[in-house]
């Protein structure tokens, strides 16, 4: 097919283009609103992002390539767009409760989560190497300022000088991979590069590969390329560890399908090794290093590597049930990890909140519906029915055995078992523990309406899987 004219296409940029107004008018908000700017930008963003993803519901798909076949506005495209969404909001509403509590509000986070959510969607809708990367890395930068956003505050800054150095090597890495892949075909587009590749040299085409994902398995914090999260999921704030831990990941595995189905196809072999040895290296590390923590914001890091790791399954296991899968357990994982760390926001100890294990004692006896919402969570992250982390693992693990990797999906089912006893300590301090001095909980609507939203939702998807699988597969790709 013909890419469409500009002109015509804008129409299919129709959520980007309203992302991108809510930002201006989210900073003009913060900049001229003398009483409570900060506060009422972050109104503006919210409503803002629940507007987008109504247009986001509204606005066509297309299977034909747009801007001279650079992007596509395919129901695939669209599926992620709307994960990213999700994400924004329940990290914003968090971000209410969070800046009432530390005193500080900085209004830029409210308008440089768009921008970010802006980049995400472009990265999904990218079928070119130059828009693929542009758009990476605008949502990379802003990343970094969100880790970083408490700049008078050690841990903050810490996360976002880490972060962003890290970030800023992985990021020539992957540009060193594309130059390999360009070196070889000539091209940019996908569909023309996987033509090319088709006579190219062999070993030089896989090192490009290999360069190529090495940054986008930095971003999604997966093995061996993973050491900045712990540090930078506790540094960053807290609400912005929502996001930052959720949206990202989801966009990078979003292009990794892109290069797989519409790129590397020639190599499926070769990255499907790659992929089931990041996969078992992701999963082990993650909830063996997670055994011993005693933050909870580094043991929900160390579990986020893990789950990273149990998507890979998926990606090993490419075919149409891992594709449903892998779509499956990215939306719900966004609400497990909100639930998770917007945990935190109800446990005050001293001036700030109480992020040790040890803080979450009592809690059951205190605030018995939160503690009801954060069991229907750990049975979630522990793969335990009927929650949809178990449907979303089954599907995984179903994937892998489809395409014969029995193997991997019995090491997935084993990190699973041993998750448990990371969870379980959380679920022993919370319902089995006499609660601890000098901490208490304070009641906050916004991480009320966040954990009983994600209990609901990971509830409701557990018993009907059918309500997010039907969407999932109806979200198809476009090759070019």
């Amino acid at each position: 097919m013909e890419p469409l004219s500009p002109a015509f296409g804008l129409r299919y940029l129709l959520p980007e283009i309203a992302l991108l107004a809510v930002a201006v008018f989210s900073m003009f908000v913060h900049i001229f609103c003398r009483k409570r700017g900060h506060r009422w930008a972050g109104y503006v963003a919210l409503a803002g992002l629940a507007l987008v993803a109504f247009f986001l519901v509204l606005s066509p798909a297309s299977s034909v390539p747009l801007f001279s076949g650079h992007l596509v506005a395919d129901s695939f495209s669209r599926f992620f767009k709307f994960v990213f969404l999700v994400a924004g909001g329940l990290a914003t509403v968090l971000s209410f409760r969070f800046f009432d509590v530390e005193g500080a509000e900085p209004g830029e986070v409210y308008y440089l989560m768009p921008l970010t959510i802006i980049g995400m969607m472009v990265a999904v809708s990218s079928l070119d190497l130059v828009s693929t990367y542009v758009s990476f890395e605008l949502f990379a930068i802003p990343s970094y300022i969100l880790a970083g956003i408490f700049k008078k505050d050690g841990r903050s800054a810490e996360a976002g000088i880490k972060y962003f150095f890290l970030g800023t090597l992985s990021s020539a890495v992957m540009l060193l991979g594309m130059a390999l892949v360009f070196g070889l075909t000539g091209e940019t587009h996908y569909p023309a590069i996987l033509q090319g590749l088709a006579g190219a040299n062999a070993h030089v085409a896989l090192m490009g590969m290999i360069l190529f994902f090495v940054g986008l398995f930095f971003k999604a914090a997966m093995v061996p390329f993973h050491m900045w999260a712990p540090d930078v999921y506790e540094g960053a704030p807290t609400p912005l560890v929502v996001f930052l831990s959720t949206a990202p990941k989801a966009a990078v595995f979003a292009i990794l399908i892109r290069l797989l189905a519409g790129l590397f196809g020639r190599f499926e072999a070769q990255w499907s090794l790659v992929l089931q040895a990041v996969s078992l290296l992701s999963m082990f590390w993650g909830n063996i290093a997670a055994l011993v923590q005693d933050n909870v914001k580094r043991l929900m890091a160390y579990s986020s590597i893990a789950h990273a790791g149990y998507l890979a399954i998926g990606l090993a296991a490419w075919g149409e049930t891992a594709r449903l899968a892998v779509l499956f357990y990215v939306f719900v994982y966004v609400f497990m990890n909100a639930a998770a760390f917007g945990l935190i926001l109800l446990i005050r100890k001293g001036p700030g909140f109480g992020e040790d294990v040890s803080d979450l004692r009592g809690l059951a006896g205190r605030s018995p519906l939160a503690a009801g919402c954060i069991l229907v969570l750990l049975l979630s992250l522990t793969g335990i029915p009927p929650t949809a982390g178990f449907m979303g693992k089954y599907f995984l693990f179903a994937a892998a055995v489809e395409k014969g990797m029995v193997l991997l999906a019995a090491a997935g089912a084993l990190n699973s078992v041993i998750s448990l006893f990371y969870y379980f300590r959380i679920g022993r301090a919370i319902f089995m523990e006499q609660e601890s001095g000098g901490v208490r909980v304070e009641p906050s609507a916004p991480v009320w309406a966040v954990l009983g939203v994600s209990a609901l939702v990971l509830l409701l998807l557990g018993i009907l899987p059918f309500l997010l699988t039907n969407l999932a597969s109806a979200a198809r790709m476009t090759t070019g």
